[in-house]
């Protein structure tokens, strides 16, 4: 097996040299200097592990995930169980045992199901079905339930849930917690959520669109790990559309399918217009296509009388065109929400007799039953 070495001049580094130069089954191909050097690696083909100090400059979450994205095994020596777990890296060997490199199969660990928080996401075509309103009723609804719960800002394209609660954050919180995971520092992710009520907390998001490379996709897999292994519910805002990336370079849409692909629901919105219905029809194969095996739980927006349609004649029509009913038709009370909006208040505190408030409590009983939502977690709360 050819491997490469980056120990940044660990004091282990030229035994593990003349290890590797002893070794039956290991072949050193290369001595990378720093991480740019060790991430061409990757790219190349050249080895299939690579054996690197945890302390060395300038590696992350990051660059972790990208080696192992690229076929190169990770193993770290003479490091702390604790730093290798916080960059994911999940070989360590001792000197004198590197050889076990090519004889053994490693494995991700299975994670345990029952005590990790459900994710929802909350996701519609362009043209502003209203995601971002549903996502935060969905999260007031639940916390009033007395379920602990997360609502995370994911949208790429500018976040607004900050905005929609007259929240004031200096740094996004979505940007910082993803540098605290990249940087090794999963524990500082609960650090950045701000306290809505006693049940929900936010982590806010981008305020500007051309933030989304600091959200890499590895990273904010940590961060969507972590709260959910710290709360009981976890509610994410996602933009469109569902493009994965192509090639290695990042995407700025690769966030929301990311979120969808992570998600064990996924709550499709659409406006019932005309325009609105065919964004949505064509958002549901878009769905499909990405992610296979979801089957998503469709809610109408925006229902209002002026549009000469009733509930009914929507349902059909969308039940024809994508073969899923819609769970639930969201009334438009404009006045309710702005009054919401204007006093940085949840639908639910601002107006709690809204009909729309009254619809949302309807989909969310319906998304709670169909997850798991575990008992209160240890250490949950900070």
């Amino acid at each position: 097996m050819d491997v490469v070495i980056a120990a940044g001049g660990a004091a282990w580094e030229e035994a593990a040299i003349r290890e590797l130069e002893a070794s039956p089954v290991l072949r050193l191909v290369r001595r990378c200097v720093d991480v740019a050097d060790l991430l061409a690696v990757a790219h190349t083909d050249v080895a299939s592990a690579a054996i690197i100090s945890a302390e060395l400059a300038g590696l992350d979450v990051d660059a972790v995930a990208q080696l192992e994205r690229g076929g190169v095994q990770v193993v770290a020596v003479g490091a702390e169980a604790g730093r290798c777990e916080a960059l994911g890296i999940r070989r360590k060997l001792r000197l004198g045992d590197l050889d076990r490199i090519a004889r053994e199969t490693w494995s991700q660990p299975e994670p345990v199901a029952d005590r990790r928080a459900p994710l929802v996401a909350v996701w519609g075509p362009a043209g502003a079905p209203g995601r971002s309103t549903v996502a935060l009723g969905l999260a007031s609804s639940a916390a009033a339930r007395g379920i602990e719960t997360v609502l995370v800002d994911a949208d790429t394209y500018g976040g607004t849930l900050g905005q929609l609660l007259s929240v004031l954050d200096d740094v996004s919180g979505l940007v910082a917690a993803c540098r605290a995971v990249n940087n090794g520092r999963p524990g500082e992710v609960v650090e950045h959520l701000l306290e809505i009520d006693p049940s929900l907390r936010l982590l806010t998001g981008l305020p500007r669109a051309d933030m989304w490379p600091q959200v890499r996709s590895s990273a904010l897999q940590g961060v969507l790990d972590e709260l959910r292994g710290r709360t009981r519910l976890l509610v994410a805002d996602v933009g469109s559309p569902l493009e994965p990336a192509a090639g290695p370079r990042p995407s700025r849409n690769q966030t929301a399918v990311q979120v969808v692909e992570s998600a064990d629901a996924v709550v499709v919105l659409g406006r019932p217009d005309p325009v609105g219905l065919s964004r949505l029809v064509r958002a549901v194969h878009d769905l499909a296509t990405v992610v296979p095996d979801v089957r998503p739980v469709l809610a109408i927006n925006m229902m209002r009388s002026s549009l000469g349609w009733n509930e009914r004649e929507v349902r059909a029509t969308v039940l024809r065109l994508t073969g899923v009913e819609p769970v639930v038709h969201l009334p438009y009370d404009r006045a309710g929400l702005d009054l919401a909006v204007m006093s940085g208040r949840t639908p639910r505190e601002a107006v709690p007799s809204s009909p729309f408030v009254a619809r949302v409590e309807v989909l969310a009983s319906h998304l709670l039953d169909s997850v798991s939502v575990p008992d209160a977690l240890a250490g949950s709360r900070h």
